[in-house]
């Protein structure tokens, strides 16, 4: 089909989703204002398609416009846990691509931004501040830079240069990546609004399942393996869409999802031993019956597809079946497969939510198994103390209550072992990942001394309250030592409150604790920015403390 009729169609299209809901208050010329239209229409719809929220939010995240950094719109997908952000261009023509200059300004605007330097940004910016705050905050989250615009060709090498140089930059020699980047273009805008968002519209046909079984009330539900190519060729036809009622969508390359491309990759025909697999609620399923006489083999018509139960086993699939069919080809995966019939839109909520939350176990809950928890939680019982070890306890009462999850951080900051420090910050989930085992074994023992855990959780809360007050009176890099420097920070002092004897023989005072903490956490939070830009002044700071070799070289 010609670019121009695309673009013709493309347009009529975004007049119709977004026509009064694009913010163009800044702007009166009337073809500058046709060209601003478009460009925050493609923006928002980069939103929807990787967000799946609804027209009206996604237009309100777009902040195109004077002073708006190189950025076009920021969105944070809290389900996704990823924080968007976006750069569009509008080509009339439909042709051409992204030049240099172009992904150099992209560039530098992020770059800005992951410094957490708003200054001289416009209001729509500024709005954003707090939440772009806040995933820069959380390790769980990744961002994702989007260059979406109407040409019809692919970055070239040249123009790709500055994005690779911040990629590097930020994700270094990290396993999992902190940022990643894509690009859209005038095809995948115009068969996304061809082929419509709605889930009501998949249908997989010709779905063989093997070894298969079916339940039949009080729903229809068909169980059994499906080749996992066969997924593979669903997640690259439809991506996200499949997941248009889950929770959640795939959230590219998490420590958790490196393990499942792992297995996929070296051990395929055990896949299905260590996978839980996925689950789909279906509109309607058809049963081939001329396909389907025995329970070896079955053959399906899945109409009004969503995915509700597997999203990062079927985006890894689709990871690994995008760069290498072949090496996936003996693999399969448990599938289970709903008919909803007429049943209410209540029961596939039910589904979904229950799906999602029933069967998360952390490696941390097999703590309750390590009978120094239940000593420590005694101990400590008896000084009035509560220890909540077990999962889901919260604390009520800090005065009087610490938790599981303080006292891994705290015992891990404590030791002298800066590998352990690097890895508290790098990957906290590590700590506990086999109770039998280092590091597990280096934090709790036969040895460990409930007074010492106790004060160290204390110190733990002090700091962290330090550096909450702290935050907002300071901007750049220095502000950053706080955000990423914070298990650093808590080693250093709980290194200097350690030598204290009385460290190990009661409970201290909360509030006297905070008093010793507040000027040793100045003292350090001064020496390590200072030497940070001495040593490290091109370096991210995330990797910095994230790396033991680099923290030594503070040390």
């Amino acid at each position: 089909m010609p670019e121009n009729l695309k673009m013709l169609r493309v347009q009529a299209k975004l007049d119709e989703i977004f026509k009064e809901k694009i913010d163009l208050s800044d702007t009166k010329n009337p073809q500058e204002r046709c060209n601003k239209y478009y460009t925050r229409s493609i923006a928002a719809l980069e939103i929807v398609m990787r967000c799946g929220i609804d027209y009206d939010i996604a237009a309100q995240n777009v902040t195109d416009g004077y002073h708006d950094m190189g950025i076009d719109a920021v969105y944070n997908d809290t389900t996704q846990k990823k924080l968007i952000i976006i750069q569009s261009k509008w080509r009339k023509e439909g042709t051409g691509g992204i030049s240099q200059e172009e992904a150099s300004i992209f560039v530098q605007g992020l770059k800005r931004m992951i410094n957490l330097d708003f200054s001289g940004c416009n209001k729509k910016i500024m709005a954003k501040k707090q939440e772009i705050d806040t995933a820069m905050h959380d390790m769980d989250y990744q961002i994702e830079m989007i260059f979406c615009h109407t040409g019809n060709q692919n970055m070239d090498d040249y123009a790709l240069r500055p994005i690779k140089e911040l990629l590097a930059w930020v994700n270094e020699d990290d396993s999992t990546e902190l940022l990643v980047f894509s690009e859209t273009k005038l095809q995948n805008i115009y068969e996304y609004l061809a082929n419509g968002s709605n889930s009501n519209d998949i249908v997989l046909d010709n779905v063989i399942l093997n070894n298969w079984g079916v339940v039949d009330s009080p729903l229809k539900a068909y169980y059994g393996t499906i080749p996992v190519a066969a997924v593979g060729e669903w997640y690259s036809q439809y991506g996200n869409r499949l997941f248009a009622k889950n929770i959640r969508y795939y959230k590219g390359s998490t420590d958790v999802n490196q393990g499942i491309k792992e297995v996929l990759k070296k051990e395929p025909e055990k896949f299905f031993y260590y996978n839980n697999g996925i689950k789909i609620l279906c509109k309607k399923i058809i049963k081939k019956v001329p396909y389907s006489t025995s329970r070896e083999i079955g053959v399906f018509v899945l109409e009004g597809v969503s995915l509700v139960n597997g999203a990062q086993t079927t985006g890894v699939i689709g990871s690994v079946y995008s760069e290498n069919p072949e090496i996936i080809s003996e693999a399969k995966v448990f599938i289970q497969m709903i008919d909803l019939g007429d049943s209410q839109e209540e029961q596939s909520i039910q589904i979904t939510r229950l799906s999602n939350t029933q069967n998360k176990i952390d490696g941390k809950d097999f703590a309750s198994l390590d009978p120094n928890q239940e000593r420590l939680r005694m101990e400590l019982s008896l000084g009035g103390i509560q220890y909540l070890y077990k999962s889901g306890a919260k604390i009520e009462e800090p005065s009087s209550q610490i938790s599981l999850d303080e006292a891994i951080i705290s015992q891990a900051c404590s030791l002298s072992d800066l590998s352990i420090v690097a890895l508290t910050k790098r990957n906290v989930g590590a700590l506990t990942e086999d109770i039998e085992k280092t590091p597990y074994k280096l934090l709790f023992n036969g040895s460990t001394n409930s007074f010492s855990l106790y004060n160290g959780v204390q110190v733990l809360r002090a700091v962290d309250k330090c550096i909450k007050e702290n935050e907002p009176r300071v901007s750049g890099r220095k502000r950053l030592v706080l955000v990423h420097g914070n298990r650093f920070l808590l080693h250093l002092v709980l290194n200097r409150i350690q030598g204290i004897e009385e460290f190990y023989t009661r409970y201290l005072d909360a509030e006297n604790t905070k008093k010793i903490v507040i000027p040793l956490f100045l003292e350090f939070w001064e020496s390590i920015y200072t030497s940070m830009e001495e040593r490290f002044p091109e370096a991210y700071p995330a990797h910095i403390f994230k790396n033991v070799g680099r923290l030594k070289e503070l040390i």
